[in-house]
């Protein structure tokens, strides 16, 4: 594989007031474009399992605690090979309508925050008329972020993409869903990915969208802060209820989080 080597890096501190889980999404996926090459992670106050991979290469850990404070760290070097991800710009066809593999179908149905039948009517009137090409899923998201502003803070975890549509600004998972509801919508398979991002500021875990174009899954940044070239995969899915970073139950109550990535050296 070649490319680039990233590091990355979390940690996250908790309390627990009673007895509590936790289930994150922090590990390195294992996927086809990139490759763990080193590892470590380390829980202070809580006893940590990795669970089994999941088919998205996603390896979610829980952390189970009693009381007091917890503190889980992550830190990785990731081989990642970029070339394949890349979104094609040229008008060379989508498979029809009624074409697309059967594999795929599943994600071009709608989700918890990513409501494409509600949405389709504005899809057909912003797309309806322009070619079904490649160029399509990149035009798409270059539209989600010119009418969507970027704003931390703006939306909560209840927020799905026609209410962002609504509200007219967002975050990354945000931006991330319209996109997806709104290919969706027009057939073409979309996907949302957790990632650790290289050179976003500030420092968090991103959500990127995906999209197949017939030939291959290509990955684009919707709200085009950081390359996708470099960003670590942590977990797909068809929205961020599959791939959020962190889902507690009990006691355990968060108090910070810290993500950084950096590229290393070459792989």
């Amino acid at each position: 594989m070649s490319g680039a080597a990233v590091r990355v890096q979390s940690v996250s501190r908790w309390t627990a007031v009673e007895p509590g889980s936790g289930l994150l999404m922090v590990a390195a996926g294992l996927h086809d474009d990139q490759r763990v090459l080193e590892e470590h992670l380390v829980a202070e106050g809580a006893g940590v399992q990795t669970g089994p991979t999941r088919p998205d290469g996603a390896r979610p850990v829980r952390a189970s605690t009693t009381h007091g404070p917890v503190t889980i760290s992550y830190d990785a070097v990731v081989a990642v090979d970029g070339s394949r991800r890349a979104c094609r710009l040229d008008e060379a066809p989508l498979p029809g309508v009624g074409d697309v593999d059967f594999a795929l179908l599943e994600w071009t149905l709608p989700s918890r925050y990513c409501p494409s039948d509600a949405l389709a009517p504005t899809a057909a009137g912003e797309f309806g008329d322009r070619p079904r090409t490649r160029a399509l899923i990149p035009a798409v998201a270059s539209w989600v972020r010119g009418r969507i502003g970027y704003v931390p803070g703006s939306s909560d975890a209840l927020t799905a993409a026609d209410e962002t549509l609504l509200r007219r600004q967002g975050v990354c998972r945000d931006m991330a869903h319209l996109a997806i509801s709104l290919l969706r919508s027009l057939d073409v398979p979309a996907r949302l990915v957790a990632a650790y991002a290289v050179d976003l500021e500030p420092p968090d875990f991103h959500a990127l969208l995906e999209a197949h174009d017939g030939e291959a899954w290509r990955l684009l940044d919707v709200t085009g802060l950081a390359p996708v070239a470099t960003a670590v995969r942590i977990a797909t899915g068809r929205d961020a209820a599959d791939v959020a970073w962190a889902s507690t139950n009990g006691g355990l109550r968060l108090a910070s989080v810290t993500v950084s990535a950096r590229l290393a050296e070459p792989a």
